[in-house]
């Protein structure tokens, strides 16, 4: 069924979100085709492209459909379980991480690592009894919120989580550390109305549970240099396991999910992002946060106060806010970057470019000026001309839009070579005349020798 049909059935709306995710599809599956998204740069413009040029409920369904595919992958063959597993880790799990969808993402990663790491995920599996955990911390919720009570200590939100079996593992290898020695396998998060209730919440936890010698870090009076502010401690719980606990404001918190401490920046390390990936990132999980959006799963003894929800769609912005539509994607702006899809020789790669760029302005970056395309004008043969979303190009300076997919594969049919031999003579025969007499031509006559004998 094409995009005409859908929109006659179902309207515009429809159309449009189905069309996106073929489009989702079609991007995620040439990057695993090419090893794109393990290229930290590449990944990281993927991702942001995504973002910026969807509308976010097409992300979300692709990120369900994906994980239904990975909650079923147990059927398909064992070497299809590896391209998807990896797909997923290295695409799909950190899209779900910028988009601050935790469960999502610890369940991708978790069902990744059990398909290309087994050993490893069944032998923590073993250690580490999920419902146990769960029970653990449900048990410490209850104790704490009884002794806030008492205290009267008033919260915005207080709920706790198991870390997941595939972060674990990552800081296993990262610190290289026994499982003995993490300290935060079970957490509690904590959101209190002052400062003044942080410290007084923290006399309260080292009351409750005898603390662990050096593990107490003061983001709040020391933040970090990235601005998070949070209590950290790690208590010995009833269970005689390491419980860490997070005291922080509303403030802090807001700061910690969407400011520059944000845990997606942290998690996805040094990676330097430019300030249109971050706008983009921060646009899309405040959308997803106020609308209720995210698929939240901590366990918690009561809904999370609706006082936690941005005050706005967009940071900032009240009034006549530009993105207060909240499915529509934030307006790429005259002054932003271009992210498009460059598919040559069917190798995949994601190219950013400057505002208001053309067909001839990504030739020119690629070929560095040298491109018989850019330089004598596009060929005559219509199969030789680069294509932008599947349409030849007539015209050079046609403007590219954030994610076209440019294709520079000359679709070639087996019928009628010679006149294609003709024309890629022609197009190098010009720049034969061009160079000078020192060897050049020389260079030229031999790649059209070699290009039209493989015809």
């Amino acid at each position: 069924m094409d995009y005409g049909q859908l929109f006659d059935i179902f309207g515009n709306e429809v159309a449009d979100l189905v069309q996106g995710v073929a489009r989702i599809s079609l991007f995620s599956k040439l990057a695993r085709d090419n090893n794109t998204a393990s290229k930290t740069v590449e990944a990281d413009r993927l991702h942001t492209m995504f973002l910026a040029m969807m509308d976010v409920r097409v992300v979300l369904v692709k990120l369900a459909d994906r994980l239904h595919n990975m909650r079923t992958l147990g059927v398909l063959p064992f070497s299809k379980q590896q391209r998807f597993a990896k797909e997923t880790l290295e695409i799909f799990a950190p899209l779900a991480n910028r988009l601050g969808i935790w469960s999502w993402k610890a369940e991708l990663e978790d069902l990744c690592f059990k398909y290309l790491k087994p050993r490893e995920h069944e032998e923590l599996s073993a250690r580490l009894a999920e419902g146990f955990r769960e029970a653990t911390i449900m048990s410490a919720i209850q104790k704490l919120d009884k002794a806030l009570k008492k205290e009267q200590i008033s919260y915005y939100d207080l709920c706790g989580r198991p870390k997941s079996l595939y972060s674990i593992h990552r800081k296993m290898l990262k610190n290289k550390q026994r499982i003995d020695d993490i300290h935060d396998l079970c957490g509690l998060r904590l959101i209190v109305l002052d400062e003044a209730d942080c410290y007084a919440t923290l006399r309260i936890v080292h009351h409750l549970w005898p603390s662990i010698p050096g593990k107490l870090k003061d983001y709040v009076k020391c933040p970090k240099i990235n601005g998070y502010q949070s209590l950290h401690t790690v208590v010995c719980g009833d269970d005689g396991l390491p419980l860490e606990i997070q005291i922080r404001t509303k403030e802090m918190h807001q700061q910690a999910e969407f400011g520059v401490a944000a845990h997606w920046r942290y998690k996805e390390g040094e990676a330097k992002h430019s300030s249109f990936i971050l706008q983009m990132v921060e646009w899309a999980r405040w959308v997803l946060t106020w609308n209720s959006e995210i698929m939240d799963t901590k366990l918690r003894l009561s809904p999370q106060d609706a006082d936690l929800r941005p005050p706005c769609p967009f940071p900032s912005h009240k009034d006549g806010c530009p993105h207060i539509d909240k499915f529509c994607s934030p307006p790429c702006g005259t002054n932003d970057s271009l992210l498009v899809i460059m598919l040559e020789d069917d190798k995949m790669t994601v190219q950013e470019l400057p505002p208001n760029s053309t067909v001839k302005d990504l030739l020119d970056k690629i070929a560095y000026g040298s491109s018989p395309f850019t330089s004598y004008g596009l060929p005559i043969q219509e199969e030789l001309r680069p294509r932008v979303n599947h349409k030849t190009v007539s015209d050079p300076c046609q403007n590219l839009k954030m994610g076209d997919l440019v294709e520079l594969t000359p679709s070639i049919p087996h019928t009628s070579l010679t006149v294609y031999r003709k024309e890629i003579s022609r197009m190098f025969g010009k720049a034969d005349e061009r160079q000078d007499e020192t060897g050049h031509m020389l260079g030229k006559n031999s790649q059209v020798a070699a290009v039209t004998s493989l015809m």
